[in-house]
């Protein structure tokens, strides 16, 4: 069963009979948010589950392709013609010898493509004002403290709305450090920059702002829990145990990764190549 924002909150400030201040419903709404991005990021919720397709033949090629800001983690990847998976391999434990298509993610150090600390963002827009001339649109952008990820469909226009307090020249990040690349290795452990990939992940969620909004987990049990937990240490100054709660969340966080399980691919039998066994070839594969 989920609550949306307002029930969450009025919830959590009723139990602490907070009802009254505005300062404290401010508290609980970066709380939700908070723990909500927590959640989003450590499990692969259905309803942010997408897939793009990455040219790893573009002239962008650079040490990898840069995928999206907002990812939160990758479930597959997949080359686009042959159909076989590439396996996922730690970037420190990459083995030369290995005989298999590999890839793996990692954050460069380039930080930020573009920055500023002029941007005016109104409530319930979908642009912004700044300074800034250079267009970059198809990256990412967030503004302050803000913990959304908008995409730039226009030098200054985004999407989804911007449905928080207005922004009066508030520091703005363009493809926020943290943005990952993605790198493809072939059997020879050399990298592969000819083919295209499909890459499987789930994404960070629009922040809650309006009573009404929705978290897209099937379940908001778990949020519950933390928010409560948290707003009766910070704004209760309650002295709670060390295991308060802590049966009941983790409870309610196993029920969220039963509701969102990750479907294996198809398991084909496949040679020391990475190749799918043929009837009528060697299935020990060319040595």
């Amino acid at each position: 069963m989920s609550v949306c924002m307002g029930e969450l909150v009025s919830d959590t400030l009723r139990a602490l009979r907070r009802t009254g201040s505005e300062e404290d419903k401010a508290s609980v709404e970066r709380m939700v948010n908070r723990f909500y991005y927590d959640i989003c990021r450590s499990i692969p919720v259905k309803e942010l589950r997408r897939r793009i397709e990455v040219d790893l033949s573009d002239e962008d090629y650079d040490n990898g392709m840069w995928l999206p800001s907002n990812l939160a983690d990758i479930l597959r990847v997949k080359d686009v013609d042959d159909d076989f998976d590439y396996i996922h391999r730690d970037r420190a434990a990459v083995d030369d010898v290995e005989r298999s298509w590999r890839y793996y993610d990692y954050i460069p150090t380039d930080g930020a493509l573009a920055s500023g600390e002029d941007a005016i963002v109104q409530k319930g827009a979908t642009t912004f004002t700044s300074a800034m001339t250079d267009d970059h649109t198809g990256e990412y952008i967030k503004f302050g403290k803000e913990p959304g990820f908008y995409l730039l469909t226009a030098a200054k226009t985004f999407t989804p709305a911007y449905n928080g307090k207005r922004l009066d020249q508030a520091n703005y990040v363009i493809r926020p450090m943290g943005t990952r690349k993605i790198i493809c290795l072939d059997k020879t452990g050399d990298e592969e920059t000819g083919n295209s990939i499909y890459v499987d992940y789930w994404e960070m969620p629009p922040p809650l702002y309006l009573e009404t909004d929705m978290p897209l987990l099937p379940s908001t049990r778990a949020l519950e829990l933390y928010v409560m937990r948290e707003a009766m240490l910070i704004i209760g100054k309650r002295t709670l145990s060390a295991t308060t709660f802590e049966r009941d969340i983790d409870k309610a966080m196993a029920d969220l990764r039963r509701l969102n399980p990750v479907v294996s691919a198809p398991l084909h039998a496949r040679d020391v190549t990475g190749e799918i066994f043929q009837l009528n070839t060697d299935p020990f594969g060319e040595r």
